[in-house]
């Protein structure tokens, strides 16, 4: 299966954060392209219910901020993030491919403060 670049959707999440999605025909893996320069979410925190993703970082820096800890993201790095983990990330021209199981849905996305 191919998706062509210009046939991914492009979704502002926020001021800071844009994601491309391209859409895959398998519920069970979801891939994405995100672009942050700032902090997501806004305010307060994120996590994902059912879906664990990748963060692989191709550009750019970042700081994810989970469990307590800050950690540090540059070009070539990979970070898990597993369910039900609370987070923020604050990206400083940060583009990571993400790759999910099962694929996003926003109805498994909660945000707390």
């Amino acid at each position: 299966m191919l998706i062509k670049k210009q046939d991914r959707k492009e979704i502002k999440r926020s001021e800071a954060v844009t994601i491309f999605e391209y859409e895959l025909t398998s519920k069970g893996l979801g891939f994405a392209i995100a672009k942050i320069n700032g902090k997501f979410p806004k305010t307060g925190w994120t996590m994902n219910t059912v879906c664990e993703g990748i963060y692989y970082i191709l550009k750019g820096t970042g700081t994810l901020l989970l469990d307590n800890k800050e950690i540090k993201l540059e070009p070539g790095d990979v970070y898990l993030i597993e369910p039900n983990k609370k987070y923020c990330i604050i990206g400083e021209n940060l583009e990571l491919a993400e790759p999910t199981s099962p694929a996003w849905y926003p109805e498994q996305q909660e945000f707390t403060k």
